[in-house]
């Protein structure tokens, strides 16, 4: 075994983890080391090295000098024998995207704490994982990984990887957390909670039971996992997940967890279950199937990819729909969820002007990287995503008669795309394939193309209606989205074509009246909802500390909220009927 490492929970207060990485067969003529600069899932450059604090070398006891060649890379002067490089981390960055480490809970991904040495990537992996001494943290903590483990004792576990590649793609978490287990088609899984909370675990055991039985039950089930991990950390207020092999690291709000006695399922636990169902889903479908340039990951610089809108778009598509095709959601909870997805997409300008091909190539520097332009110019390959699968879904479902649908085509992607991923044109070829039909005006309209897409139609052929409407609760019908700043709205995005642009609202206006009246943030909203189209009122806003009058006139404005219900089932024909439950559950 080639590469050994060690890491120590050093001091819980200064967010310091001390790693040991010992190579027993260097390169004679100086050995490269580096750290990955982001890591799978999440498609920016992060810059994991700027957290290294300190690194020094040896070889058997005697220091070896070690220089920085770049940001991210290390070269050591040759030597004889083994080598040992000695680092800490700076670890105190609360996502699940790198590494963090208090006295409450320590947290690490492998890309952000593993150096790699070249040549030595396909080399099993022994880590050593030194728990920290009673006294030095909260509680009695306990390690969470799918790391192969290899030996456990009661100051420290040791686990084993087959390469780099592997070792970095298990998360860790180490707490006095909630351990719940269960099974799910004979297969053995895990949640571990972090943080302060009062679940009904019952209730969650048995909703992610129905969701990952959906999910391998989807993909015929095949499984490709002998066991699965959700690392949960639960915050006041917050969001997230990031996708592994055999786990996922999520992120949630004390609310989205269901309590004893809950009577219903509220918004908040059907997002956590939809977080959970997203990433889950992943395990299949970006961690298995995958762009076939990821399967050559560079992880110096960005690896694009036009292929985004299919990963994450066809994943936000049916980690939804797997709640209502799992009974967990009725039909009408599921549509209000959907209609939130249309809204989303239809609230940004941005979908016009940017393909969702292009969307998924400038991950990297647009949108992992917005600006207040954002809705103007460019549009979400998550949200627009699942409405294109859809849309996609029922056109498929249209020209075969409701015989294939895109169930079929990710199935059989599933079956035949393993070993060498999906080229830019893959599921173009399947569709055509699978239909019999051509599908190259679908995809110049709406893949590469930014051409409206069919919604109400698309709708309408499962009998449900939508309908888009002004929303009376927020300000976006005038053109602007704003946060609360001392109590007044603090403008945070303007929205191209609207009366506030139009009318020169800048962001960063902070209003202060309406008609030379003071009005606060909580009453915008209400003031500006009794405008109608050929108004006109005079807005006082601080720019720079200067105060403006800004004369802002009505004008009209699209409506984006959506608004989803099934049809009368009396108007209804027979084969409507027949189409939207094949739709709802297949």
């Amino acid at each position: 075994m080639s590469l050994l490492y060690e890491i120590t929970l050093k001091h819980p207060h200064k967010h310091l983890f001390s790693v040991t990485l010992t190579l027993n067969n260097p390169n004679p003529l100086g050995q490269i080391f580096k750290l990955p600069n982001w890591i799978p899932g999440s498609y920016l450059i992060r810059d994991f090295s700027k957290n290294i604090v300190s690194i020094c070398a040896n070889s058997e006891g005697q220091e070896v000098p070690i220089s920085k060649i770049d940001k991210n890379h290390w070269i050591t002067q040759p030597c004889e024998s083994s080598v040992t490089i000695v680092y800490e981390v700076y670890a105190f960055d609360l996502s699940v995207r790198s590494a963090y480490f208090t006295n409450e809970r320590a947290f690490f991904n492998g890309t952000s704490v593993f150096l790699l040495p070249l040549g030595f990537e396909h080399d099993e992996c022994e880590l050593v994982i030194n728990l920290p001494s009673e006294g030095q943290v909260l509680g009695d903590w306990q390690c969470a990984t799918t790391l192969k483990p290899k030996t456990k004792n009661s100051d420290h576990e040791i686990f084993t990887a087959e390469n780099y590649n592997d070792l970095i793609d298990h998360p860790v978490e180490m707490a006095d957390f909630t351990l719940f287990e269960f099974e799910a088609n004979n297969t053995k899984h895990k949640m571990a909670i972090t943080g302060m909370h009062n679940t009904d675990l019952s209730r969650l055991r048995t909703d992610l039971i129905s969701v990952c039985e959906h999910h391998m039950n989807f993909f015929g089930g095949e499984i490709p996992f002998d066991s699965y991990l959700f690392l949960t950390l639960v915050r006041a207020k917050g969001y997230g997940g990031l996708e592994h092999k055999k786990s996922t690291s999520l992120i949630c709000s004390r609310s989205d967890l269901p309590f004893n006695g809950m009577p219903s399922i509220t918004p908040e636990y059907t997002r956590f279950l939809a977080l959970c169902s997203h990433e889950y889903f992943h395990a299949w479908w970006i961690k298995t199937i995958k762009p076939a340039s990821f399967h050559r990951l560079d992880f110096d610089h960005e690896n694009y990819t036009e292929q985004l809108w299919i990963f994450e778009g066809f994943t936000s598509y049916y980690d939804e729909l797997s709640l209502l095709r799992s009974k967990i959601l009725t039909p009408e909870q599921y549509l209000t969820l959907f209609s939130q997805t249309v809204t989303k997409v239809q609230k940004t300008k941005g979908r016009l002007k940017q393909s969702i091909t292009e969307s998924s190539f400038d991950a990297w520097t647009k949108f992992y990287q917005q600006d207040e332009n954002a809705p103007n110019s460019i549009v979400s390959y998550y949200s627009k995503g699942a409405l294109l699968a859809f849309v996609l879904d029922i056109e498929i479902m249209m020209r075969t008669k409701d015989e294939i649908s895109m169930d079929d085509v990710v199935r059989h992607i599933w079956n035949n795309y393993k070993d060498d991923g999906l080229d830019d044109d893959s599921v173009k070829r399947v569709i055509e394939d699978l239909t019999r039909t051509d599908f190259s005006k679908f995809f110049d309209a709406y893949v590469y193309g930014v051409d409206e897409l069919p919604i109400k139609e698309s709708f309408n052929y499962v009998g449900v209606d939508c309908r888009f409407k002004h929303k009376d609760t927020d300000l976006s019908s005038f053109g602007i989205s704003a946060k609360d700043e001392n109590g007044y709205s603090s403008v945070t995005h303007v929205f191209d074509d609207t009366s506030a642009q139009l009318s020169g609202i800048y962001v960063g206006d902070l209003v202060v009246s309406v008609d030379k009246v003071k009005v606060g943030f909580k009453d915008l909203q209400s003031v500006i909802g009794t405008k109608t189209i050929g108004d006109t009122i005079t807005l006082g806003i601080i720019r720079d500390e200067m105060v403006y009058d800004i004369r802002v006139n009505f004008v009209e404005s699209d409506k984006t909220y959506c608004v989803l219900s099934i049809e009368d089932t009396q108007k209804k024909k027979s084969e409507t009927l027949y189409r939207q439950k094949k739709w709802f559950y297949r």
